[in-house]
């Protein structure tokens, strides 16, 4: 039984359908990799998930009343607080020196103790990863959440996604399919003619 589903989901804009006909289930330890090309409604449809927005009309099961951990396109970070002081911010499974570990498997030591404003784009990236998994959400939805990683990062940061994903829902996007691969994500396809996704 899908831990979470969308049933009949139809989002529009002035009229425009952004997605429609939305029928997906999703089991409550999987990984799904949403693709379609820029502009297809991907960031539109996670902010529905996390009740951000309101769909025209559809069905949502399982989202009601759980916590999301979350990575959304912008990073959305405190810029004059250090990196474990954002984290903190939302209530972390870990704190003190374990957290400070725990950071230290995506950013170098001597960054720890600087405000993030400091930081390159990718390292900001890694902070709203780290902050997005050591959150006790239920369920994980990530926005292109390896965006602006050069190659090592990102294969640090997928790494650590499999290592502190801990058996939860996580629904994330992306333009490049070896990401999906490397989660060993299933596919949600586009269907631009129906502006809907295809599971596979």
């Amino acid at each position: 039984m899908a831990g979470y589903a969308v049933r009949g989901l139809k989002k529009s804009y002035n009229g425009s359908p952004v997605f429609q006909s939305v029928n997906l289930e999703w089991n409550e330890d999987g990984i799904y990799c949403l693709m379609a090309p820029s502009g297809a409604g991907k960031t539109t449809f996670l902010r529905v998930l996390m009740g951000l927005e309101r769909p025209d009309i559809g069905i949502l099961e399982g989202f009601k009343g759980r916590r999301i951990g979350a990575v959304f396109q912008e990073d959305r970070l405190c810029l004059n607080l250090n990196a474990a002081a954002n984290i903190l911010l939302i209530d972390p499974v870990c704190r003190g020196e374990k957290l400070r570990q725990e950071l230290l498997w995506l950013l170098p030591q001597e960054s720890l103790d600087k405000p993030v404003s400091e930081y390159s784009g990718g390292m900001r990236r890694r902070v709203s990863l780290l902050r997005a998994l050591l959150s006790r959400g239920e369920a994980l939805l990530f926005d292109e959440p390896f965006n602006g990683l050069d190659t090592e990062s990102r294969r640090a940061a997928i790494e650590y996604v499999r290592k502190r994903r801990g058996g939860r829902l996580l629904l994330f996007t992306t333009h490049h399919e070896e990401e999906a691969e490397a989660l060993g994500a299933c596919m949600l396809r586009w269907n631009g003619a129906e502006r809907t996704w295809i599971q596979e």
